[in-house]
């Protein structure tokens, strides 16, 4: 008796999912037979081996019980071998059985070695599984160990920096942050073993967009220039070993705005209350921009500018950058911004009276 065990004798090979899964289940299904349970695809080779034989009726049809005729179908038939009887079968299930007859697997013979070599390939397959998820073990277990080894190698070389390197990076986080991190060398030791591919793995995940302090310590200590562009940089780093690299440079801050002595004065903002205005005196910056003197100080939270001439607020934002870049949005709506400020002014001094810091000049 042929016993297949989900095997369909290569029937299903050329089926895609997820129409191959749906076959093979319904070739799987159990059915009764003289009291026997059997799967389909047992069945089916039983019957075959027992000199069944196919036929395909097309345009079939039968008169149903309301009297009129069904639509046409095709009739798969598979007739006992003395020609009387047949079983209705599906159509995959007679595509079946048609595939075994085209393919000479019709003899119980062929099939029981089909059914053998399957068996034989299935337990390879099983050997070949057992095999790969012993290496993948093995070689996660390596690489475990080698990491091991790496972070042992790093953290000697913590023990033993450069103090220029150390300098580099005190210099480059209170440049870019305003603060010294001098416990935070750990880049360095990454650097020193560049050629190592879990040290610059660990490099390139670090020299992203936004870690500038990052970037600025790779250069310094490599000699360096890494690309703007975080793609470029990132094939850059894979494409250099640090036989490239060159001398450590000292880190030079730039100088920026910021860093410029600020202009701190006693200036006045226009206060409204109801019908009533008065001048309220503020420590503030001050600066000049398109040709008008203005201030700017942090309220509640919040940045605000405003003309100094008449205290008038005029922009705001949750950042000092914010409140700049709305300044240039609203003096560019006013048009001209000179006019409209004068006119404040003229209304104001109505209800506060002059603004006091220029009292003397009027």
């Amino acid at each position: 008796m042929i016993k297949t065990d989900r095997f369909y004798f290569g029937f299903t090979d050329n089926i895609k999912e997820p129409r191959k899964t749906k076959v093979e289940n319904m070739l799987s299904k159990l059915c009764r037979d003289d009291n026997k349970i059997y799967n389909v695809v047992d069945y089916l080779c039983m019957r075959l081996l027992n000199g069944c034989y196919l036929e395909k009726e097309e345009g079939y049809t039968y008169i149903k019980r309301d009297g009129e005729y069904s639509k046409p179908k095709n009739l798969y038939k598979f007739y006992e071998p003395e020609g009387r009887i047949y079983t209705e079968l599906n159509k995959t299930q007679y595509d079946f059985v048609e595939y075994l007859i085209n393919n000479g697997l019709n003899t119980e013979q062929v099939m029981e070695k089909a059914i053998a070599d399957h068996k034989v390939y299935m337990e390879e397959q099983e050997r070949l599984q057992e095999e790969n998820e012993r290496v993948a073990l093995a070689k996660a277990e390596q690489e475990r160990k080698e990491i091991e080894r790496v972070k042992t190698l790093l953290a000697e070389d913590m023990e033993r920096l450069p103090e220029m390197e150390m300098k580099i990076v005190d210099d480059i986080f209170l440049d870019v942050y305003g603060v010294e991190k001098k416990w935070n060398y750990n880049l360095l030791p990454l650097i020193h073993y560049y050629d190592i591919s879990y040290c610059k793995n660990q490099i390139k995940e670090r020299l992203h967009n936004g870690n500038k302090a990052s970037i600025k310590i790779f250069e310094c200590v490599t000699g360096l220039k890494l690309p703007k562009g975080y793609k470029e940089r990132m094939t850059y780093l894979e494409s250099i070993t640090s036989s490239d690299f060159k001398e450590p440079i000292e880190y030079k801050p730039r100088k920026k705005a910021e860093q410029k002595e600020k202009d701190t004065q006693e200036v006045y903002i226009a206060f409204h209350n109801k019908d009533h205005s008065a001048w309220r005196k503020v420590i503030a910056e001050c600066f000049t921009k398109y040709g008008i003197d203005f201030f700017i100080l942090r309220d509640n939270d919040e940045w605000k500018i405003s003309v100094k001439r008449v205290g008038l607020l005029i922009a705001k934002g949750k950042t000092r950058l914010e409140a700049m870049e709305n300044l240039k949005v609203n003096i560019d709506k006013m048009g001209n911004a000179e006019q409209m400020i004068e006119n404040a002014r003229k209304t104001i001094e109505k209800s506060a009276g002059v603004n006091p810091l220029y009292k003397e000049v009027c």
